[in-house]
Order: structure tokens, then sequence, then C-alpha cells
């Protein structure tokens, strides 16, 4: 890959907040000031700033459709990457399992959301011993636009699901 396409960037930012949408705008910026030829080692720092606003935006997501409260929404102790764990589907909190409650392609999105985490967040910022921690150039873009893409699939999803999305917040209340 040579450069992730601006164009992808552009159709995430519509469905950020502003401070979500500079961080992306860092990311273009890093990617067209270092050169694909600069010697660097790990590339990671490339991914950072997306998977930061990736977070961000999901807590967003989740807030939108009505599966997590305001509290959870708010609190320093709510963990994105553990409600969204497809393992953890059958426990109250998952989010996971809400959404795929919510829609017949539910299930879908929170495996695309969940993938976009574990790769796109949770490989970059933890150390997994006997894993290679470092990403070439081509496999930071390609974090990139795997984060983006999830991004503007989940924006979609709530534009394109306004009633069902309604009538999951009126049946589960509990969730407000």
């Amino acid at each position: 890959m040579i450069m992730s396409s601006p164009l992808l960037f552009e159709d995430a930012k519509k469905f950020l907040v502003p401070h979500q949408q500079n961080l992306l705008t860092d990311v273009e910026t890093i990617l067209k000031k270092i050169n694909s030829n600069d010697k660097i080692y790990d590339y990671a720092f490339f991914v950072a700033p997306i998977a930061k606003a990736y977070e961000g935006f999901l807590k967003d997501f989740f807030l939108k459709i009505g599966i997590i409260s305001e509290n959870d929404y708010e609190s320093e102790r709510f963990r994105v990457g553990k409600t969204l764990n497809p393992s953890l589907r059958y426990k109250r909190f998952s989010v996971f399992q809400k959404l795929s409650d919510i829609h017949n392609d539910g299930e879908e999105l929170a495996e695309n959301l969940w993938n976009a985490w574990k790769f796109g967040r949770n490989e970059i910022f933890h150390y997994f011993p006997k894993i290679s921690q470092n990403l070439s150039r081509n496999e930071a873009e390609d974090r990139i636009d795997l984060l983006l893409k999830a991004i503007i699939r989940a924006g979609e999803f709530l534009i394109n699901n306004k009633e069902i999305i309604r009538q999951f917040q009126l049946d589960y209340p509990q969730n407000q």
C-alpha cells in the first residue's frame, strides 16, 4: 500500500466529533511527512491516534444506540474491549450481544468492530510475548484502513437503522 486513501479519512470524519477528527488529521499529516524509505523500526505510532479516536467513537456509538448508559459513557472504569469481546458475549454487560440483538446484521457489525479493536488497537498498545510487536509501514496503514472502515460501517449503521435503534431504546430503557 502506498498511502491510506484520503477518501477513507474524509468518510470516517463525517461520523466523528471534532477532537476525533483532529486525531485523524494528525495521522494524515504524519503519513505525508514520513517517507516510506525512512528507517523506522516500528510504525505503530502511525496507528495510535486513530486507535484513540476509534475508542472515543465506539463509546459515542454505543451511547447513541442506547446499549450503554450515560454513567457507563462517562465512567473511567468502562472498558470498550471487555464489553465488545465476543468471548464474553453472554455476560450482562456485553455490547457485542446487545448489538447482535438489535438487528439481523448486528452480530456481523459487532464482529467487525471487535476485529478492528483487536488488530487496530489492542495489538498496537499491548505487548504479547512471542508475537512480533513491530509494524511495517504497510502493516500500519492496513490497520489504519481497518479502523477507518469500521468507523464508516458503524456510522452508516446508525444512519440506516434509526427506527430499529429507536425501538431498541424503547424496549430496553435500562440501558439509557
